[in-house]
C-alpha cells in the first residue's frame, strides 16, 4: 500500500473529527448574541428602541458584566425592560446588582418578578433594592414613557408563583394574578398610546389573546433549552413541559403580538444551539 493512499484515507477522517469538533462547540456555545425584532404600529408617530433582558440567574458575562454591559450600550436603548429571574433562589445576588450598577444611571428601567425571585422568599427586599437603583417596579400597574417624541404605556405583573390563589379573572385585586392583568388591562383599554405588557409566563396565551395590550413581553422558557432542526421551539420548558410552544420569538395572538426571549441563563442545564440573547425591539410608525 502505498504512502499517498494512506494519508488520503486519513484526511477525511481528520475533516470529520475537526467537524465534529466545530459542531460540538457551536452547539455548546454560550456566546451573547443579539435577537431583533421591528414592531409598526399606527399608534407611533416616532421610534422607540426597547430593550428586553430576562433570566440573567445573577450569571455573569464578563467581571463585573462587562460583555453583557457592552452589548447593552452597543444597542442604545431607549428602555430597557427586566423581565423576570433576573435575580436567583440559589446563586449570589451580586451578579445582578453588578447588572443594575451598569443600567440603572443610563436608562429607564422597568421590572417584573419571576418565579425564582419568589422562591427565593426575599422578593420584598429585591423590589426595595430595585427600587433603589430607580428602577419602576410593575406589579399590576401602569405608567407611560415619554422619548423625545413618541409617549407609550408599559404594564407589569408579578410572576403568579407569588400567589397562593390566582383569584378570578375580571377582579381588579393586585393581590391576585388575574387581578394584577386585570388592573393593567383596563389601563391600556383607556390609552391611546403604544402599550406593552411585561409578564414573564409565555406559555398564558389565552389572557393575552387579543388583549388591549399592542405587545407582550415574556420570558421564563429559556429558549427550549435544547433546540435542534426538528425541534425548533426547543425540546421543554418550564409550565409547558416537553415540545413547548412557546420558548423564543414573535408570536401572533389575534390583536397582540407577544416576543419571547431566549433568555440569559447559563447557570444549570447546558443549552444547545440555544445561545443567550439580548432581544432588541425596535417600535417604529406603520409605514403607509
Amino acid at each position: 500500500m502505498s504512502k499517498t493512499s494512506s494519508s488520503h484515507r486519513r484526511f477525511p477522517i481528520g475533516l470529520l473529527i475537526l467537524t465534529g469538533i466545530l459542531l460540538l462547540l457551536y452547539a455548546f456555545s454560550e456566546s451573547l448574541r443579539v435577537v431583533r425584532y421591528t414592531v409598526e404600529s399606527e399608534k407611533l408617530s416616532a421610534p422607540v428602541r426597547v430593550v428586553l433582558l430576562t433570566d440573567l440567574h445573577s450569571c455573569y458575562y464578563g467581571e463585573e458584566q462587562k460583555d453583557l454591559l457592552r452589548m447593552i450600550h452597543r444597542t442604545e436603548p431607549d428602555i430597557i425592560c427586566l423581565g423576570g429571574d433576573i435575580f436567583d433562589d440559589i446563586t449570589s445576588h451580586q451578579g445582578s446588582v453588578d447588572l443594575l450598577d451598569g443600567i440603572a444611571d443610563l436608562y429607564p428601567c422597568f421590572y417584573i418578578t419571576g418565579n425564582h425571585e419568589h422562591w427565593s422568599e426575599e422578593v420584598k427586599i429585591l423590589n426595595g433594592l430595585i427600587i433603589s437603583y430607580g428602577v419602576t417596579v410593575l406589579a399590576g400597574d401602569t405608567v407611560s414613557f415619554t422619548t423625545e417624541n413618541q409617549t407609550i404605556l408599559i404594564g407589569g405583573i408579578d410572576d403568579p408563583t407569588g400567589f397562593h390563589d390566582m383569584g378570578i379573572y375580571g377582579t381588579p385585586d393586585r393581590e391576585t394574578w388575574y387581578g394584577q392583568l386585570t388592573l393593567a388591562e383596563e389601563a391600556a383599554a383607556d390609552s391611546p398610546y403604544f402599550s406593552i405588557l411585561l409578564s414573564h409566563r409565555p406559555e398564558k396565551t389565552t389572557e393575552y389573546t387579543n388583549s388591549p395590550f399592542d405587545l407582550v413581553l415574556a420570558g421564563h422558557a429559556h429558549g427550549g433549552q435544547i433546540r435542534l432542526p426538528f425541534l425548533p421551539n426547543g425540546l421543554f420548558a418550564p409550565n409547558q413541559g416537553y415540545f413547548p410552544l412557546y420558548t423564543g420569538g414573535r408570536y401572533t395572538l389575534g390583536n397582540t403580538d407577544m416576543i419571547v426571549s431566549r433568555g440569559l441563563c447559563k447557570n444549570d442545564l447546558p443549552r444547545v444551539f440555544n445561545r443567550p440573547e439580548v432581544v432588541v425591539i425596535d417600535l417604529v410608525p406603520q409605514k403607509p
